[in-house]
């Protein structure tokens, strides 16, 4: 026989306490679900409408109520009036709204009421909604639990409160982290000392499976494959990653790039993370899918102040990749000054040339780099060198317009005559953008001697320059004694090319070049076509304009 629950009518105050009472002392009783109403007062019977049509529902369904609302987390958006108060740490404004159904609400972001009051850190409001029943393990949007966002925010008392009361330590998220990883990434070296403490504590008291857990944890990988080791080397996080190797981190755990914990260090720049990794006994020369060692990477992301570190730990200086890129390559290709100066200084071969036969001076040209041009000069870097095509600096920097690089080659006895593979000098180049500046300088440098020098195509400078419209160029060749009616491969004179491609004014310089030799409006080039015949046949935009300045000056027409 049971005992007779004698109850007084409950008052409207202390109605929802006295329910909450009842229910553990029936549950106490070890009775069935179908003997409980004979217990219960009326008044919890009638209590919710709402929620007897709910359970009516469910009972149609074949769901059991109380199950379905323990299992899942109410989707509809609560009020917002009470996570805000959680969010504020309003205790009792809390007490005051809560309701019975609210415990688990949701709001817009999937977050419970625990989520939020973990994410500020308010303690009391957390131990007062587990209290209620609160889930400790339910996840938001983003599939994390509480724990992941005290993990995250670096609440090391709500972390404790969490774990006290049971938390799931191994969940992951929707990028597949841990909270171990949130901890390690954001440098919370106290919270990741306190769940790697827990797996070790729940490790000793279990059994041996759960070490091994504990273990793996350590070493498990997030969505992009890091490991919290990879992710606190990647940010820099020194006294992260120290706790986690203590700990038994793999440090032989690559990312899916193949970097190492010592790439991702030297990358972010670590020095005393890199040291440590170093007296780990971390291979200095191991590299990545890039066949990148550290040291290429110091190079590529300008860490000079790391540059000794690693040569003096036996790095190799003149490493090469794939494609036979050393680290000064990779300098002087970035405009790392510093890390140029140091690899240098460390004996890194200037002369070293690439897959294409570049040489770190090359890349320098290129890019326009004064400061990089004479460090490396400074370093005996030949400034004649040439790469696959035959093209040295000058070339290089010719093609781009560096009007100062060009200055400081030919300053350091660059050749201005180099021709390349197609037989085009620095100056053939610089009249393709019209650069007069440059061809001024160039020919200046040999005094004129190579003013018609000729390419594969028996082109001159002047031909070029006529191709592309530059009557000032046109102008500034004649007047250094360029011949003006040299033939090219198609027998054109520089007055055909002009006709050809429509171009009015460089035409009207060339025909009316009065010093010296004058421009032969009779040649006939391979096509036995003249300078007028060429421009009537090319439907150009100035064609007429054209044809009538010939035709004027060859007295066709007044």
């Amino acid at each position: 026989m049971f005992n007779r629950l004698v109850i007084q009518a409950p008052t409207k105050n202390s109605l929802a306490r006295g329910t909450e009472k009842l229910n553990k002392q029936v549950s106490s009783l070890q009775i069935s679900d179908s003997q409980k109403h004979f217990f219960l007062p009326n008044y919890e019977k009638k209590e919710s409408p709402r929620r007897k049509k709910r359970e009516r529902t469910n009972k149609k369904k074949g769901k059991n109520p109380q199950l379905s609302r323990t299992a899942n987390p109410r989707k509809d958006h609560a009020d917002v009036g009470i996570f805000d108060a959680v969010a504020k740490g309003y205790l009792s404004e809390l007490e005051k709204t809560w309701r019975d159904n609210d415990i688990d609400a949701l709001n817009s972001s999937s977050e419970t009421l625990l989520h939020v009051a973990t994410a500020n850190g308010h303690l009391r409001i957390m131990e007062y909604l587990i209290s209620k029943g609160a889930k400790i393990d339910v996840k938001d949007r983003k599939g994390r639990t509480p724990l992941h966002r005290a993990a995250e925010k670096g609440h090391g008392d709500a972390v404790k409160v969490l774990l006290q009361r049971g938390a799931y330590m191994y969940s992951l998220d929707t990028e597949g982290k841990t909270p171990l990883h949130l901890a390690a990434q954001n440098n919370h070296v106290h919270i990741v000392r306190m769940l790697l403490k827990e797996e070790a504590r729940t490790g000793a008291s279990v059994d041996s499976n759960m070490v091994e857990r504990a273990f793996n944890n350590i070493n498990a990988c997030n969505e992009i494959q890091y490991t919290p080791l990879l992710l606190a080397c990647g940010t820099g996080k020194v006294e992260s990653a120290e706790v986690l190797i203590k700990k038994g981190a793999n440090l032989g755990i690559k990312t899916p790039a193949s970097d190492t914990a010592l790439h991702l260090a030297v990358q972010a720049g670590a020095a005393s993370l890199t040291n440590l990794l170093l007296h780990k006994g971390m291979g200095i020369n191991l590299r990545n899918q890039a066949d990148e060692t550290p040291l290429h990477v110091a190079a590529l992301h300008n860490q000079g102040a790391l540059v000794g570190l690693l040569v003096n730990a036996g790095a190799k200086i003149n490493a090469v990749t794939k494609e036979w890129v050393t680290p000064l390559h990779i300098a002087s290709q970035r405009g790392h000054t510093d890390v140029a100066q140091q690899l240098l200084h460390h004996k890194a071969d200037v002369s070293v040339k690439d897959k294409q036969s570049k040489s770190p001076l090359h890349f320098a040209a290129e890019r326009g780099d004064k400061t990089m041009v004479e460090i490396l000069l400074n370093a005996n870097a030949d400034p004649s060198t040439q790469d696959k095509e035959k093209k040295t600096p000058l070339h290089t920097a010719a093609v781009r317009g560096h009007l100062d690089i060009i200055k400081v080659l030919v300053a350091k006895k660059g050749r201005s005559g180099a021709k390349d593979m197609d037989g085009c000098t620095p100056m053939h180049y610089a009249a393709i953008k019209g650069n007069t500046e440059i061809v001024k300088i160039l020919l200046t440098s040999r005094k004129n001697k190579n003013i018609d020098d000729r390419n594969i195509w028996r082109k001159t400078t002047l031909h070029i320059a006529a191709e592309h419209g530059h009557s000032n160029l046109i102008n500034l060749l004649l007047s250094h004694g360029a011949a003006i009616n040299a033939s090219d491969s198609s027998k054109d004179t520089p007055l055909h090319c002009a006709c050809k491609a429509g171009h009015f004014n460089a035409v009207n310089s060339l025909v009316n070049w009065s010093q010296g030799e004058k421009a032969n409006l009779l040649a006939a080039n391979s096509l036995k076509k003249t300078p007028l015949q060429v421009a009537e046949s090319n439907k150009t935009e100035n064609q007429i304009q054209i044809v009538t300045l010939l035709k004027k000056k060859m007295l066709i027409t007044r």
